[in-house]
């Protein structure tokens, strides 16, 4: 198990695929929004390009659908180009699934050494046979782990936006909205430099811009259920334990 990562993006001067339409919608803060592949069977390229040579260590595309098990992608790019280096081989596109449960709907997650680019290039295949791809959000940039991970107790609970109400026959009138997870957890040995660096973090998204949080960014079980694009809410203060420690706690829901 690996610390928790948060991903404040790098800014993305341009964007373009070299087919679909709506690539534009990645960087808009709704995961509604997507960019729709119109083929199969080959690679589609989404190429990105920072503006200026940006170090990053992680890539997120996010609110993939429908994703087939054999679907698969690879990251190029560089300082000149966008297919100077191989940032990561090509692999299975798809988050891995929990072991009881594979839905339509995936992310695409890659963290690794940190490299110097501006350019990059997601080269994305769907099976052919298989419907074309639709994705909602690209980030990419340097992501943030603290030094010792969540304290026990970390843990998920499911938001239902629907609404109901108790009827006089005593059944129940629902209108049905969505599901999704709220993460809770809390960072108990910060040192003085991980929490200006986090204070900085939250002084640019606060309660309203949206970022990505992975509770464990390993390729293990379960990883696509770990990942979440949202807002942190209900920010709080954090607390000096002693002078070279500080506790932190955190509450993120996600954007659906």
């Amino acid at each position: 198990m690996s610390n928790v990562l948060i991903l404040s993006p790098s800014p993305i001067a341009a964007i373009a695929a070299s087919r679909g339409s709506g690539v534009a919608n990645l960087l808009t803060r709704s995961p509604k929004e997507v960019w729709a592949d119109n083929a199969v069977g080959s690679a589609a390229s989404i190429d990105i390009d920072l503006g200026s040579v940006t170090s990053i260590d992680t890539v997120y595309l996010g609110y993939v659908s429908p994703a087939a098990a054999a679907a698969t992608w690879t990251i190029t790019g560089g300082t000149g180009g966008y297919t100077e280096s191989v940032i990561k081989a090509s692999g299975p596109l798809r988050a891995i699934d929990t072991a009881t449960r594979a839905p339509a709907r995936t992310h695409a997650f890659w963290t690794g050494g940190a490299v110097n680019v501006r350019y990059i290039r997601l080269s994305i295949t769907q099976p052919a046979g298989s419907a074309p791809l639709r994705a909602g959000i690209a980030m990419v940039g340097r992501a943030w782990r603290p030094m010792f991970n969540m304290e026990f107790g970390a843990g998920r609970r499911i938001i239902d936006t629907g609404t109901v109400a108790a009827l006089p026959d005593g059944g129940f009138g629902t209108i049905e909205g969505v599901r999704k997870r709220e993460f809770n957890w809390s960072l108990g040995d910060l040192s003085r430099d991980e929490t200006d660096a986090l204070d900085d973090l939250l002084g640019d998204h606060g309660e309203t811009i949206p970022l990505l949080v992975v509770e464990d960014p390993d390729a293990t079980t379960g990883q696509r259920a770990r990942i979440h694009y949202g807002l942190f809410v209900a920010l709080k203060a954090f607390e000096r334990s002693n002078p070279a420690q500080t506790k932190w706690q955190f509450t993120f829901e996600e954007w659906v």
